[in-house]
Order: structure tokens, then sequence, then C-alpha cells
């Protein structure tokens, strides 16, 4: 049984005009927020309709069989914001878009350059998204990508003796997705630039990527389309074959090498595990030479004239600009390229790579630093699968705006507008704020009778209904069948959100949220201003309108950097 304190018993607690209403209302809420969260755990489901889900990687994903008994579930009230009419489209209903996105531009928007001073872009094409539904609008990449980078070599590879092979290992970050992601990008790029053959680790239950109740294992290749990528990638274990007896041993008991050999494909975080993560994490330790070089303390800069002597004007130029008071201007040299084995040890706490990748790895020269910021754009995206029910999405919610007189523009974009609502865990609570606080924080930013795409991890749809006082929301759950969402895996859900809410005409996130930096981040690469991103959180509301030097670790949000004029 839950009991709720509401009507009369929380309007006089919550005046708080004495130390004791204080006290009260402090109490009365403190238990409402527990009952909410009761309640919204123990009846997600609305008797005859989808499943509560607002997808974000850490909201709780039910399958199609829970969706179906969940049918005869006991419902409870509906808030306002369930109470909204919305219309049930069916892929028949969409009108597909007949646009050749092979044959525009690959300059897009604002991000973009002419193409007489691209030549990078010279030979390359937009991506296509395989689809049942014509969604290319959605490819912010390029393939085949341009001459240019397609014969690029790095310079920062030494001559190897002949069947020499040097590999970069890691362990991924131990924070949510967006920061798993943010690890793994810098760890790819350094594999890129160094030509060396990529370690993944193996399959492991990542936090909050939990929601396949069958398997809660994942490793990149789930996500990304690794085998796209002009690197070498090898799995745990076939690095562990490949490897043994020339760059390491493998333990002596036979005990410890078959429990290594299991975890190499598939670990668990338990000690007592059949394959505990723990025993590949030590012996990469074991094995592999840690450069020491955590994001908070470190600068990373590839420099040509560095490797042979010292380094160049241009890289201490960067150093001086880039690097700031905390950070140690580290220089990629001949000592650290000489070790055949570099380990990442990225999911222990002295050692996070928790930046951006072009905050992180610096490149005296802006052609390669352009090369890398184009490689990330252009290979590490998700899987088609995810792109599909993303663009049936933005489709259905684009029908309902132009029929309400909102046009899409050039890219594809518009039609309607995007929250990302982080709630959750998120540690900062100060930009955790009510629904009321959102809508004075960002009402002007929205036009009347707008749609309101909401990304969200917030199960109770009640919270919103200060918001839907105002404007038509619309969630994930609202396309469950037209995107077929429950064929999917579910930790895609919070990757389908952060696609769809990418292509609001403007866009309001959670400041301090990398959910909401990279759904700012491919704004950019889809040629969109930033002066059409805003934060709910007063004091940062209008940070994406800016543009400064970076000289810290930065992760509270994304700037231009990463995607402004790198063609």
């Amino acid at each position: 049984p839950i009991i709720l304190l509401e009507s009369s018993t929380l309007q006089t607690a919550s005046k708080g005009t004495s130390s004791a209403s204080t006290t009260t209302a402090h109490g009365v809420h403190k238990l409402m927020d527990v009952a909410n969260s009761i309640r919204a755990k123990a009846d997600m489901f609305p008797k005859n309709g989808s499943p509560l889900l607002q997808g974000k990687t850490d909201v709780t994903v039910k399958t199609n069989q829970e969706h179906d008994n969940s049918q005869k579930a006991v419902s409870k009230p509906l808030s306002l914001t369930e109470k909204q009419a919305k219309p049930r489209y069916r892929i028949q209903d969409l009108t597909p878009d007949q646009t050749n996105w092979q044959a525009k531009p690959v300059s897009r928007g604002v991000a973009g350059r002419p193409m007489g001073k691209t030549p990078a872009l010279e030979g390359a094409q937009r991506g296509h998204i395989e689809c049942d539904l014509p969604v290319d609008g959605l490819a912010y990449w390029n393939n085949p990508v341009g001459k240019r980078d397609s014969d690029y070599k790095t310079p920062f590879k030494p001559n190897l003796e002949p069947g020499q092979v040097q590999y970069i290992t890691f362990t991924p970050d131990r924070g949510g997705w967006n920061n798993v992601r943010m690890s793994m990008e810098i760890i790819f790029v350094l594999a890129a630039a160094t030509g060396r053959t990529l370690v993944l680790p193996p399959k492991e239950p990542l936090y909050l990527l939990n929601k396949d109740k069958g398997l809660k294992h994942r490793g990149f290749a789930d996500f990304f389309p690794l085998d796209k990528l002009p690197i070498e990638i090898v799995s745990m274990k076939e690095f562990l074959e490949r490897e043994a007896g020339k760059l390491f041993e493998l333990p002596e008991d036979e005990d410890a090498r078959l429990t290594l050999s299991t975890a190499a494909e598939m670990c668990d975080k338990r000690e007592k595990a059949k394959g505990p993560c723990s025993i590949v994490e030590n012996f990469l330790d074991k094995i592999g030479h840690n450069p020491k070089w955590p994001a908070t303390q470190t600068c990373l800069i590839f420099d040509k004239a560095a490797m042979e002597s010292a380094p160049s004007d241009a890289a201490f130029a960067i150093a001086a600009e880039y690097c700031g008071e905390k950070r140690k201007p580290t220089f990629w040299n001949q000592e650290v390229a000489a070790e055949n084995i570099l380990h990442f040890p990225a999911g222990q706490k002295d050692f996070r790579l928790l930046s951006h990748f072009y905050n992180y790895v610096f490149f005296s020269d802006p052609v390669e630093s352009h090369y890398y910021k184009r490689f990330v754009r252009d290979y590490l995206h998700y899987h088609d699968s995810i792109f599909c029910a993303a663009g049936k999405i933005v489709q259905a919610v684009q029908v309902e705006g132009q029929n309400r007189g909102f046009q899409i523009d050039d890219e594809g974009a518009g039609g309607f507008s995007a929250l990302h609502v982080r709630r959750g865990d998120l540690q900062y609570k100060r930009v955790k704020i009510p629904a009321s606080e959102w809508y004075q924080n960002t009402k002007e930013i929205w036009q009347d009778k707008e749609i309101l795409y909401v990304a969200t991890d917030e199960r109770n749809k009640t919270f919103f209904d200060d918001l839907a006082v105002h404007y038509d929301l619309r969630f994930l759950d609202d396309y469950w069948d037209l995107a077929k969402l429950g064929d999917l895996d579910p930790n895609y859900m919070g990757m389908i959100d952060t696609i769809v809410a990418s292509r609001g005409r403007a866009f309001a996130g959670t400041y301090f949220s990398t959910f909401t930096g990279y759904i700012n981040r491919l704004r950019g690469y889809y040629g969109m201003t930033m002066k059409d991103s805003w934060y709910s959180f007063l004091p940062q509301k209008t940070k994406m309108h800016e543009w400064s030097v970076m000289d810290f670790a930065g992760f509270a949000y994304e700037w231009p950097d990463g995607w402004m004029g790198i063609e």
C-alpha cells in the first residue's frame, strides 16, 4: 500500500510559515517523492496504452512480453500530460522523404564551408541509412569520405619490424553511457593517430545499460558499426590468442588461464562470477604500459617535430592556449611510441578520460586536427537500426508540426522543438529543476502551438504537467508501435531519443548532462546554429551562444571546436 499525502495537507505543509511547518514540508515532500517513485515503478504502463517509456539510457525499458502483460495491470489516474490527445501514426501515414540526400552538397548548414575551401570533401558523399522508410536526412556523416581522408596515413606510427604489431587496450569508463562514449572516442582517436591495433574490452554490464533482462552484457560493436573503421580492431580473446607467448605470458595456473579466457569474451563485475572483469583488468595492468594520462591532468599534443627533436612553435602555441594551468602539456614521443602495448585503464578513478576527444587530443597541424574530427563524425555514429527508428519518429512529429503550419528546413530539421529533461541519478542537484521552472526559464524559446518533444529519464509523467498546461508534449513511448521499438535492443532507447531531440528547430537541455551535450554536438554536425540551443539552468542558459577557449578538461557541455569548419 502507498499513502500519498496530498490536497490541503500538502498545501498547508508547503507554506513554510514556521520552522515546524518547514520541517513538515520537507518531510511531506520527501514522502511524496518516495511514493511517486514507487508508484511510477509499479504502474509504468497504462491499462490500454503504450508503455510509459521515456527513452533514455537509464530508464527501464519493457520487453514486448512485459508490454503485453502490462495491459492487464490496474491503471492509475492519468496525469494531465498523459491526457493530451496524440495522433497515432502508421508508417503508411508518413510521406516518404523523396530528397536525394546523396546528391546534395556535403557541406551542411553553418558548420560547412564553400567547396573550393574544403579539399577534404572532394569525392565525398552524404551517408546512407538502411531503413524501410527513407531517413537519409539523418545521416550527418559522409560515406564515402573524401579522397584525402581515404588516402590519409598517420605520420605518428613508428617504423616497425616485419610482423611487429602494436596495440592499445583500455577499460570502459564506469559512468553513464555518454561518459563511456566520450572515453571511447578518445581511445579510438589515439589508436588511429598512432597506427595501433585497438583491442576491444570484453562484453560486460555497462552502467545503466541494463534494460535487456535476458542478457545485460554489451560491447561497443553493439552500438557502432566498427567494421567500417579504417583501423584494425580485435577482440580481447583474439588479442590473447594472437600474442600469448610473444608479447606476454598467460597465467601458469590452468584454472586462472581458463577464468581469464572466459572473462575475455564476457565478464561480470562480481568477483565470484565465472569470468570476473577484474581478472582481465589486472592482467592488462600487468602486461601493458600505462602512460598515466588522466583527462583532468593531461593535454596530449601530437607534433611531428616533437617526434624528432623539440616541439614546434605551433605545438607550444597549442599548449599555451588550450592546456591551461591544471593540465600538463604532454607530447607524443618516441619513448611512448616504442611501447608495444599501451593500456588506458579509463575505468579507474585516477585515470578517467572524462573529456571530449577534441579537448584532450590536439594536433599541431590543422590538417591532421581536422582529419580526426571528421574521423569521429564519419565513423563513430550509431548503427543504422537506431537511426531508422529515430527517423520514423522524427517524421511523425514533423507531420504533426506541418499540419500546424510549421516548416522543415533544407537539412530536414524543424517542424517541432525539443527538450532534454534529465532527472535520474544526475549528481548536480541544482540543475534538476521542477517543470514549473522549466516553463519559466524557457517559455520565450518556443513558438505558439509548437510541439515539444521531450527526451527524458523521468518515468512519472505527472512531473511534466506544469509544461503540459502550456504545450503539447511528445515522448518516445508515443511512437512505440510506429518505430517498432519493441523489436530493438532496449538499450537503444536513449540513443534514439538523442537523435530525435537533435532535429528540433530549437533545443533546451540540462546543464552538466553529457546526454544533452551529445545532442548539441549532433545539432552541430547537422549544421545547426548553436544560437538555437539553450539550457534550462538560468546561470548557463545561453552558454551555447558563446564560443570560448576551453583550457581545462571540460565535460559539462560541448562546443563548436568539435564540428565547425573541420572540412
